[in-house]
């Protein structure tokens, strides 16, 4: 195992899971990465998601994550730690089918310059808690960077149990997860588990519906695909809550759900119908998709119009 040369780095406020510009054929648009990337910190975020699943990263190849990952890097360092009074994290999206390929998209990836990365377990067999409790022990104690466990349950059909987290906690080498589950109190069982970690070990949330309940129950931060098009307001829901603000938290959850669900009606993933958004808002170029993944087709885009007007 490889010794870190400086404390891991702390999860908190908001990164938001970015999508993936591309041109029309396809492929990474960089100066649109580094637009992105600059536009979520100057709205408030603390560090960026780039790979993840609203990057379409398991449809990217591996040297186009670590590709998109440098992009970041670049564009992170660009802004300089003056920018917002400190380090933005960088957060890499590593997936593969099998467990040697998972190795090698963290270290290609933590090569390329991210600070974390956020692991997800091969999805092609139902995994049991146990199971991914070895498989994240194993690609942590191999890890030059430090990582996180990505814990999605209703796509990958392999869930944790607390008492899992409390054990993934104690290894030096990961440093929090997110959990992108809907069920709340498997999520507060989460936190209470990681307690015992005094504050080595964050857990946040990428369920935008519950970010309100989840922010009140401890979680560290979050890392949301909503956070594309509406960062202020994730952030100002952070500030909601930690202000004991209930009345206004609740009218940005409000908010945040409303355009959650417009988008939902598009018909499309999350990540189109986002793409969608950020090209009507004149902030990327394209709204295509990495296939097999569709694009929003023409005559969807005025339900994306309306979704932005909540």
């Amino acid at each position: 195992m490889t010794t870190p040369a400086s404390p891991p780095p702390t999860l908190s406020g908001s990164l938001p899971a970015l999508v993936t510009p591309l041109t029309a054929q396809r492929e990474l648009a960089a100066d649109e990465v580094t637009t992105l990337v600059r536009r979520a910190v100057d709205d408030g975020a603390t560090g960026v998601l780039v790979a993840g699943t609203t990057g379409e990263g398991a449809l990217l190849e591996p040297e186009q994550r670590a590709v998109l990952t440098g992009h970041a890097r670049r564009a992170l360092d660009g802004l300089g730690d003056d920018h917002t009074g400190s380090r933005s994290l960088l957060v890499a999206g590593a997936c593969a089918p099998t467990v040697n390929g998972l190795h090698a998209d963290v270290a290609r990836l933590g090569a390329a310059g991210a600070d974390l990365l956020l692991v997800l377990a091969p999805a092609t067999y139902p995994l049991r808690s146990e199971e991914l409790v070895e498989l994240h022990l194993d690609v942590a104690e191999a890890a030059a960077t430090p990582t996180l466990v990505y814990h999605i349950p209703q796509v990958t059909n392999a869930a944790l149990e607390p008492a899992a987290v409390h054990t993934l906690a104690g290894h030096e080498r990961i440093v929090g997860m997110k959990d992108s589950s809907p069920d709340t109190e498997r999520r507060a069982a989460f936190i209470a588990a990681a307690a015992a970690a005094e504050g080595r070990f964050g857990v946040v949330t990428g369920h935008a519906p519950s970010l309100r309940s989840a922010l009140e129950a401890g979680a560290s931060g979050s890392i949301l695909a909503i956070a594309n098009v509406r960062q202020r307001q994730v952030v100002a829901l952070h500030a909601a809550v930690a202000a004991a603000d209930e009345v206004g938290a609740a009218e940005l959850q409000r908010r945040l759900a409303t355009i959650s669900d417009g988008l939902a009606k598009v018909g499309t993933s999350m990540p189109a119908a986002l793409k969608a958004a950020l090209q009507l808002e004149g902030v990327i170029t394209e709204r295509w998709c990495r296939p097999p993944l569709g694009s929003v087709p023409p005559d969807r885009l005025d339900l994306v119009r309306t979704a932005l007007l909540a």
